[in-house]
Order: structure tokens, then C-alpha cells, then sequence
């Protein structure tokens, strides 16, 4: 039987100076959700096929992974965090009223058709607000997302933010059945401003109503263009999701984020459970948003706990793409220390490198093997991210070689003898 040596169809391994990218990243995202008060929740990565189900507004049941266990029970490899922390919360916060702020971090699985070039594999981290229904918690949230799209050393970016009810209203109002309005979200979606025209005016509506549809595509834009969306509908309740954006943007001047954010009112997602804002984070380098979520103040109650909530979760892995194509170098380091020694002096090695990691230095003890020579270590230094050698030549010539510079200098390593 042939050896199988790669991975499957949608998932990859990351290694080396990449994985380190990785890492440090996540260690700063991490720190800033911190900053903000959000404590770290961990889910199962399955869970029951309900808390993915039709009626919660998830994945679509085809682009899930599913298997049973041993009682029968169907279960799914986790698609979306949203979902399981909202499960989460209803168990084990279903009597805390108060603002409750939750961040995670872990992999998502989403049996996408290869032919759409994602990986079935990614990286997620994001928080989930709880609780707090007001604008002051949106601009929280969006505050947060132009933060860490700068703590990803990334200056070119928009983060852009929809408000469901506006079109969720006109929809209503205009009594459209729920295919025409799944037909009509796709068009906003890829933003066919033709044919989303061609779709209403079949539609018979009202004339008002219909120039509201007509101008939606093109309600993107600053803040200027809400008090024009305004004026496009006396729909109250359309009418307070544009006046809830306003307080929103007041809020972010006080951020001092302001300028990475615009207001498009024809986003729509591909999750059902949204029910005020959207937002969606863009930077050049990558397709789709690097960050994505919304308020969803539904959501919990079908765990059993009536709570509103907002939260988003950032791609980890489209994120560090964006960034190696825009050549944003993270501070990385190659700070790794080699301990290379012949075996008669290993007690030596062991001890000055345990001295060594007692103060927080990294160091890798390796002894060297009988037919080769000090320039294999350099290379394999340089090619595994060390940073440089101690060389114990003897006991009395012990050598520090940096592998940047090719600097060598005497260490003294008296207090390590016998």
C-alpha cells in the first residue's frame, strides 16, 4: 500500500516562519481582546447537528461536516463559533444580566466545493458581546475590528457596516414572498444593480417603495449617505435603523476611527440570525472580508435565554495572506539559541542551557554527530530559525556564533565545569 505523505483536499499544515507569523499574530489579537474586558470561552469542536440547524440560520446543511456517535445522535465539526457560544452562554450565564464579553479562538470546518479555492480548515478568533442591546456596544465592536486590522500592521483597510432592518422593513412593507427576496439578496450581493432593478420593477410596488428599492445599491458611502436613506422611506422602522447608525458613527468619533469606516446599506450575509448591524473588514490582498459579524439578538433564545448580542470573528488565516501580500513584515525574530556540544561534554551543555532558560531565553541542546562539521549546524540554524551557537569546541573553547552577522566570540562558561 502506497505511503500517504500529503494532506487532504482543503486543509494544510504551517510550519517554520509562517507558523511563528501565525502565532505572534494570535498573541496580539489576543492581547487587544483583553484590553477590551473579554474574557476566553472554549467550545467543543462538534457539537449536535441542532446547533447548526436550518432553524438557527448557520451553514447550509450540505457544507457541513457530519458523523454519528455511538448513540446515534447526528454531530457536525463546528462551522461557525457564533453559534456555540450562544449555546454556551444560555447553559452557563442564562441569569447574568449585565454586559457579558466572551472571546475565543480555534478552527472552523466548512466543506466548501473546491472549486471556490478556500480551505475547509480555518483559523478563527472573535468576540461575542452580551447583554447589551445599545449603539454603544456596536461601536465597541467596530472600534475593535479597526483596531486589531492595525495591530496587524495593516494601514490600508475599510471596515464597512450594513444595518439589516433597513432592508429587512422595506421587504416587509412591501409584502414580498420569501423567494423573491432570497432572489433579490443574491443580486445585493454581488452588487447587479441591473438586475436587482429588473427584479423590482416586475414587482408591481408602490412608487415610493420601488424608488427605495431602485437606490438601495447605492447607499454606501460616509455619513452623509444615511441622512439620504433617510429620506428615501417614511418606514419607521427603517427610519430608526438609519438613526441608529447616526449614534453609532457618534460614538466612533470619540474612537477616533471614523475614517476606516463607511455605511452600506445594501450588505447583506449569508447568516440569517443577524438582526441590526452588519460589519464586514476589507483590505487589499484577499477576496472576501477578513472580518465579519453583525448583532444577533435572537440568536440566544433558541438556546433558552432571552439576551441580546453583537460579535464578529476575524480569518485568521486571510488575514496573515493579506499581510504577506502587502509585505508587512511582523517583528519575528529569530532568537532561538543552539547548544552544540560532543557527547563528552553534554552534563556541560545541560547545565549552562538550563542556567540559560531560567532566563527566559530559548535554547535547543544538540549534540553533534560524528561526520559532520560545524558549517551543517550553520545551515541548519539558518534554515530552523535560530538565532545562533554556543559552541562547545572543548571544554576551555566554547564559541557564540551569530548566524545573522557570522560574528564569533569566547564565552565563558567557567562556572558550568565540573
Amino acid at each position: 500500500m502506497r505511503r500517504l505523505i500529503h494532506t487532504p483536499e482543503g486543509v494544510r499544515d504551517i510550519y517554520g516562519i509562517e507558523c511563528d507569523r501565525k502565532r505572534y499574530l494570535e498573541r496580539r489579537i489576543e492581547k487587544l481582546l483583553r484590553s477590551y474586558g473579554y474574557q476566553s470561552i472554549e467550545t467543543p469542536s462538534f457539537e449536535f447537528f441542532d446547533v447548526f440547524g436550518k432553524d438557527v440560520g448557520t451553514i447550509a446543511s450540505r457544507n457541513l461536516y457530519k458523523f454519528f456517535d455511538h448513540e446515534g445522535n447526528t454531530l457536525v465539526l463546528r462551522p461557525d463559533f457564533t453559534p456555540s457560544i450562544a449555546r454556551a452562554a444560555a447553559m452557563y450565564f442564562h441569569e447574568e444580566q449585565l454586559p457579558l464579553r466572551l472571546c475565543y479562538h480555534g478552527s472552523v470546518f466548512i466543506n466548501n466545493s473546491s472549486y471556490q479555492g478556500r480551505l475547509k480548515e480555518s483559523t478563527q478568533m472573535g468576540v461575542e458581546l452580551l447583554n447589551d442591546d445599545g449603539p454603544a456596544a456596536d461601536a465597541e465592536l467596530i472600534a475593535l475590528v479597526v483596531s486589531i486590522m492595525q495591530t496587524a500592521g495593516l494601514t490600508e483597510f475599510q471596515v464597512s457596516v450594513g444595518q439589516v432592518d433597513y432592508f429587512d422593513s422595506l421587504v416587509e412593507e412591501a409584502g414580498m414572498d420569501e423567494d423573491t427576496v432570497e432572489e433579490l439578496r443574491k443580486l445585493l450581493v454581488i452588487k447587479n444593480r441591473f438586475g436587482a432593478e429588473e427584479l423590482i420593477s416586475r414587482l408591481g410596488l408602490r412608487k415610493d417603495l420601488e424608488e427605495a428599492f431602485r437606490q438601495i445599491p447605492e447607499l454606501f458611502g460616509n455619513r452623509e449617505m444615511l441622512e439620504r436613506a433617510k429620506k428615501l422611506t417614511e418606514n419607521r422602522r427603517a427610519r430608526a435603523a438609519v438613526e441608529r447608525l447616526e449614534k453609532i458613527a457618534d460614538i466612533l468619533t470619540e474612537y477616533g476611527c471614523s475614517q476606516y469606516v463607511s455605511y452600506d446599506l445594501s450588505m447583506v450575509s449569508q447568516y440569517s440570525y443577524y438582526t441590526g448591524i452588519i460589519i464586514q473588514a476589507y483590505t487589499y490582498g484577499t477576496g472576501d472580508a477578513v472580518i465579519k459579524g453583525g448583532r444577533y439578538d435572537r440568536l440566544l433564545e433558541k438556546f433558552g435565554k432571552s439576551a441580546p448580542a453583537v460579535g464578529f470573528t476575524t480569518e485568521v488565516d486571510s488575514l496573515l495572506s493579506a499581510i504577506e501580500r502587502q509585505n508587512i513584515q511582523l517583528p519575528i525574530a529569530d532568537i532561538k539559541t543552539m547548544v552544540l556540544y560532543p557527547e563528552r561534554l553534554e552534563k556541560m551543555a545541560v547545565r549552562f542551557a538550563n542556567a540559560h532558560r531560567e532566563r527566559q531565553m530559548d535554547v535547543a541542546c544538540i549534540r553533534s554527530e560524528p561526520g559532520r562539521v560545524l558549517d551543517d549546524y550553520r545551515a541548519f540554524g539558518q534554515r530552523n530559525q535560530f538565532g545562533g551557537i554556543i559552541y562547545f569546541r572543548s571544554e576551555e573553547e566554547v564559541y557564540a556564533i551569530n548566524l545573522a552577522s557570522g560574528e564569533v566570540s569566547p564565552v565563558d562558561v567557567t562556572p558550568f565545569r565540573d
